[in-house]
């Protein structure tokens, strides 16, 4: 069954381009069918072809701190790395069409939304009579910009909701080479799985789903009423139980300062994470204090630093010295709105967003200090204003012209492909 799951979802060929970049390094392009085929052959390794990198796992400054350099909490998360990436160890990734090899999994984005409903329960978020008039407003030429701009504006920009639409848009993320996202449309935000398993199907971009409820403001009634361990139930079901299967937790949205009922939630998935292996995803308040406080949440109820992500660095974190902070407490540092390049954040005014230059900065700083090895990469599309077909940025943008800026800012292959390939198989596996 795995053999034919895995053939369901083999990608499509790469365009020219992609061609072209690997014959300019004297290296035919091969299918992934074929890569597939090779990572079979040798389950040690994992497949960096699909969007240009050269291969190998070795050197660059995600591998300059060794175990004994970075003491023994690094030890561990090496050895934890070992473990589960090893042959005779490793388990195995769930995606809506089955399980699969981690390291069939290519280029992967951890964190996006291919159907999504934002209005919800909150209705329009107008605070004045003009703003009110523009909610049921369509989309067009003339008012795209302010789209882009005023998150909370435009009904029809909060609703992903085409199915044909999203497969459409995904195949441009495989047409750059990329072979697996992470949906993390949370159950009270609109989470289809029959959806997301046609998409898959018709994309053959492999489709990791998660588990979780988002904000409080979102939170059906239920969940008030329920206790944590019922909470937990309804997450390790969708895991273990459920068709499709979800294949990790999250991601499991808090404000600031935390309501009560967000901690249950986050509570209830650690209890899931420790009864599946699955890691956890976690949407951190829009507060400097929030990430850490929200690890602190994380290893109070036992969960597993280690197999969790703390997502929306970019517009949470601007101070060098606090990302690394972050970094230091074991978890995956996650820089997840790649393509969202201007400054202002309608959501809240306070923060001033940094460009793609400015993340992959950022980014770099941790490389350098030996943290390579806790870096997400992922663009969270969850707007129609992001979708090629409005003039967005789409799927494929952090493949298509993040990488080449990465490496002119002097990312070497061996780094390019830890953070698009390796760490997120590692992240994925189900301990």
């Amino acid at each position: 069954m795995a053999d034919l799951v895995e053939a369901a979802v083999e990608g499509p060929s790469r365009t020219d381009r992609g061609i072209e970049m690997h014959r300019s390094r004297g290296r035919e392009p091969t299918s992934v069918a074929a890569t597939e085929t090779a990572a079979a052959d040798a389950p040690g390794q994992l497949v960096s072809s699909q969007f240009g990198l050269e291969g190998g796992t070795q050197g660059g400054r995600h591998r300059r701190k060794d175990a004994t350099d970075r003491g023994s909490r690094y030890g561990k998360i090496h050895a934890r790395y070992r473990a589960v990436m090893s042959p005779t160890a490793r388990g195995s990734v769930q995606t809506v069409l089955g399980p699969v090899n981690p390291d069939h999994l290519g280029a992967t984005q951890t964190h996006e939304h291919l159907l999504i409903d934002l209005v919800g329960r909150m209705g329009p978020r107008a605070e004045t009579p003009e703003e009110l008039a523009r909610w049921d407003e369509p989309i067009t030429l003339e008012n795209a910009y302010e789209v882009r701009r005023f998150i909370r504006l435009f009904a029809e920009n909060l609703r992903l909701d085409d199915v044909d639409l999203a497969a459409e848009e995904l195949r441009e993320f495989a047409s750059a080479g990329g072979g697996t996202v992470v949906d993390l449309t949370t159950i009270d935000l609109g989470r289809d799985p029959a959806a997301l398993e046609r998409i898959s199907r018709e994309t053959g971009v492999r489709i990791v789903m998660g588990t979780a409820y988002y904000v409080h403001d979102f939170h059906p009634p239920e969940i008030a009423r329920m206790s944590e361990e019922e909470l937990a139930g309804v997450f390790v079901r969708d895991l273990t139980e459920a068709e499709p299967r979800a294949g990790i937790i999250g991601e499991i949205g808090m404000t600031w300062p935390h309501h009560p009922d967000e901690v249950k939630v986050l509570r209830a998935a650690v209890r899931a994470q420790r009864e599946t292996g699955a890691a956890l995803s976690i949407h951190p308040g829009r507060d400097p204090r929030a990430p850490l406080a929200a690890v602190d949440l994380v290893e109070d109820a036992g969960g597993d630093p280690a197999r969790t992500v703390v997502g929306h660095i970019d517009r949470t974190l601007t101070r060098r010295e606090d990302i690394h902070a972050l970094a230091d407490r074991g978890v995956y540092v996650e820089f997840d709105l790649f393509g969202q390049e201007s400054s202002y954040y309608d959501l809240d005014t306070r923060i001033d967003m940094p460009n793609d230059a400015a993340r992959i900065d950022h980014v770099a700083s941790l490389l350098e200090r030996g943290d390579g090895d806790r870096v997400l990469l992922s663009q969270d599309i969850c707007r129609k204003a992001h979708l090629r077909r409005y003039g967005g940025e789409g799927y494929g943008h952090l493949l298509s012209h993040v990488v080449p800026m990465m490496r002119r800012k002097g990312l070497s292959e061996d780094e390019i492909e830890a953070l698009l390939i390796e760490n997120p198989a590692r992240l994925l596996t189900i301990a």
